[in-house]
């Protein structure tokens, strides 16, 4: 028996551990799939991004309603991951070009066959492990098992975090430097051995069967006893404790009702519960657009933004063993609705934490202009110091090489002058003076290049406005400018190469509109590149150096000066980070224990307090709960209403201290009831066993008994089995002795 038991729970976490390795490695790399691969805009790859987690956590309805009144937990287990497989295949086919499939719808037909995979199977995985607990005997054990059963999920998900973003860049396929074919093409294989391993316990699980379609009589139940509700007379009154639902306790039943009843205090006490996904799902958007501000050099190694949402599932497998369940329990063990509020409170303070952070950042990054504000980025090529003024609103000097901010002005033109020394790093300037008008541009900022002409004469070159943000993925972003003149058939092209040997060029136009040509945004990895310069006739000609941080915005100046390189300046208007990593992990600390607190004891809350024939239900409920969390999220950001991401983040905390001190007052309300006892009918599983010491039958219409010893090879049922059905007595009464007790105590079985 015992044996029996941990092989069960063992394929049912194994099949669970493959099931969230597969889909938090696809999660991972599937954002730079859509926009890399697919070339979707960033905002779209975003919202497809959110409506496939969406789909995730409003498909577990589905899978209840099917397991709860169809076909039972292991069937819908079964059938949704042959689902989730062919949907796995569907999106590992799309990323292989040579199978010339349509890769953007054959991508999306794979993601919502995996959204429905994936959420038929999440709320029946929980339920079916606790099924194989008898309550409330076991119910210590089944404790045990939901926190064992989260950390797997959890070393699932960082397994998949961490392996298939490797798999992803450590090969070349097809021509490109990534290969997501091997990325998609691993979680297939890890859906086919779930399966595999999931079918091969089939022999040792308690597997109840649904008695009936409890999903339609609840409907059915709930719309009667409104419409009587509504119907009564304006003048009767309710007695005093009567619920609603009593006005169909005639139609339908006491039990029914009870049961409703119960559900619906669950449902009631679930309210709350999405402000605190809301802000729990967001390590996944804000909290890595957070860390792209961060300086990530750690011993030498640069983290990339994706790659620290592995932090939140290796702390949950670090603490889960000192919570309530685990091996080693620190924390006192409470009741599962207190557990989830200390849960919500750490999750607001996580978020306060966040914010705080976020102030740092903002004060150390490049802010754009406001609305009918513009400033000015002043980049200076001359070896000596430079001295700007804005007409009469402001001035500044400028260092030799060096870059400044002038920032803000109302938007409107203005006159800006310069004025160099005379003797200029050796070189006399012919004039040292420089005046123009300059149209600014609100909302962004005028970059203008400090330089010197053929003739030597301090020059301004204006560039594109330009806003200088930030990249989202956190890498480095440079810009090449040349400055000067090209002439006819000169092809003078600048080629930048990364240490991956990844290069890109910039072709200068032979007649560049005011002697200045500049190209897009490259995005680089963190570290050192090359640059070259290259002609038609070899004259503009030189290579160099430099060295680009996370988070930096550059822009490359290289100046030309009578057919010859005089010189290339590396800036960075926008500087690379400047607060380290490691300011961010108070509240991913914070977050990891609001997870345990909360996300486990809701499962546990779920599962103990519904009825036997509606548990399934209630967890899919807890997991749409998810699905509105993350609505939530959309909506906030599509309004775009703070202006600031640090009071977005204090407004969510507030948010969630509200809805959580709301839970506090719903749960004082809340009457825990007692579980109960485990003895289904209608599992797959014999009432009687073999092994029984003493086991005697006997008919009550007669005094004919027959007695099976343990050693025998025949049992009660195996005589019945061979017995003709018309041989069966009607009634019988069965006494039966075991080991622990010598009480022959007569059972009564009928026969349908």
């Amino acid at each position: 028996m015992f044996h029996r038991h941990l092989t069960s729970i063992f394929c049912i976490i194994a099949t669970e551990f493959c099931e969230r390795f597969s889909f938090c490695g696809l999660r991972t790399i599937l954002s730079l799939y859509l926009r890399n691969v697919l070339c979707l805009h960033e905002n779209v790859a975003t919202v497809v991004y959110h409506i496939f987690i969406m789909m995730c956590y409003a498909m577990p309805l589905v899978g209840a309603i099917l397991a709860d009144n169809f076909i039972g937990r292991y069937k819908v287990i079964l059938y949704f991951s042959i689902i989730y497989l062919v949907g796995t295949v569907l999106t590992c086919c799309s990323a292989i070009p040579p199978l010339m499939l349509p890769p953007t719808s054959t991508s999306m037909l794979g993601l919502a066959l995996i959204a429905t995979g994936t959420g038929g199977i999440k709320p029946c995985v929980a339920a079916f492990g606790g099924d194989q607990f008898r309550l409330p005997e076991e119910n210590d054990r089944l404790q045990k098992f939901f926190s064992i059963f989260y950390c797997t999920v959890n070393l699932g998900g960082f397994m998949g975090m961490i392996v298939t973003p490797a798999l992803r860049r450590c090969a070349m396929c097809f021509g490109d430097d990534t290969c997501y074919a091997l990325g998609f093409g691993f979680p297939v294989l890890l859906v086919f051995i779930s399966i595999v391993v999931f079918v091969a316990g089939k022999q040792w699980y308690r597997i109840k069967k649904p008695r009936d379609n409890v999903t339609i009589k609840f409907v059915s139940c709930a719309w009667y006893a409104i419409k009587k509700l509504m119907s009564r007379d304006h003048g009767e009154t309710r007695r005093v404790g009567e619920h609603w639902l009593d006005y169909s306790t005639a139609k339908y039943g006491e039990k029914l009702v009870s049961d409703m009843k119960l559900v619906f205090s669950i449902l009631y006490m679930y309210l709350p519960v999405p402000i605190f996904w809301s802000l729990f799902d967001q390590q996944g958007s804000r909290w890595t657009f957070q860390a792209s501000r961060l300086r990530s050099e750690v011993f030498g190694i640069t983290l990339m933004p994706d790659q620290l949402q592995v932090m939140n599932p290796a702390m949950v497998l670090l603490m889960i063993p000192m919570c309530p369940g685990g091996a080693w329990p620190l924390l006192p063990d409470l009741p599962p609705l207190q557990k989830m509020f200390i849960g919500g409170m750490l999750a607001a303070l996580a978020f306060i934490s966040a914010g705080i952070l976020q102030i740092g950042i903002e004060r150390s990054t490049l802010q754009v202009p406001k609305h009918h504000q513009t400033g000015l980025v002043l980049l200076n090529t001359l070896g000596c110091p430079v001295d700007v003024t804005v007409g009469d609103e402001a001035a500044a000097p400028v260092d030799n090489y060096g870059t400044a901010l002038m920032m803000p002005f109302p938007h409107r033109p203005y006159v800006i002058a310069a004025q160099c020394p005379v003797v200029c790093a050796g070189r006399i300037m012919k004039t040292s003076v420089v005046k123009q008008e300059l149209k600014t541009v609100g909302e962004v900022f005028m970059p203008i290049i400090i330089g010197q002409n053929s003739n030597d004469q301090i020059e301004f070159y204006f560039m594109d406005p330009n806003t200088f943000t930030k990249s989202l993925t956190g890498k480095p972003k440079l810009k090449v400018v040349y400055v000067g003149e090209t002439g006819p058939d000169k092809n003078v092209s600048i080629t930048v190469e990364t240490d991956k040997r990844l290069s890109d060029t910039y072709y200068v136009s032979n007649s560049p509109v005011d002697f200045i040509g500049e190209s897009t945004f490259m995005s680089l990895q963190p570290g050192r590149f090359k640059w070259r310069v290259d002609s038609a006739d070899g004259e503009v000609s030189g290579s160099g150096e430099g060295l680009v941080r996370m988070g930096g915005v550059y822009v490359l100046c290289v100046r030309e000066r009578l057919g010859r390189l005089d010189a290339a300046v590396l800036h960075a208007p926008n500087p690379p980070n400047e607060l380290h990593l490691a300011w961010i992990v108070p509240q991913y600390l914070l977050i990891s224990i609001a997870e345990i607190m909360f996300a486990v004891s809701g499962l546990e809350f779920a599962f103990t307090q519904a009825p036997k024939s509606m548990k399934t239900v209630t967890i899919a409920a807890w997991y749409v709960s998810v699905a509105f969390g993350n609505l939530i999220v959309i909506l906030v950001a599509q309004t775009k209403i703070f202006e600031s991401r640090a009071t977005e983040y204090f407004v969510y905390s507030a948010m969630l201290t509200v809805s959580m001190l709301i839970f506090l007052r719903m749960s004082l309300g809340y009457h825990s009831r007692n579980m109960e006892a485990d003895a289904s009918s209608s599992e797959s599983r014999p009432l009687l066993h073999h092994r029984s010491k003493v086991i005697s039958v006997h008919s009550l219409k007669t005094v004919t008994t027959a007695a099976l010893t343990a050693d025998s090879a025949a049992s009660c049922l195996g005589l019945m089995e061979r017995a003709r059905s018309s041989a069966w007595p009607v009634r019988a009464c069965v006494n039966i002795a075991t080991p622990s007790s010598g009480d022959l105590s007569p059972t009564t079985l009928a026969r349908d």
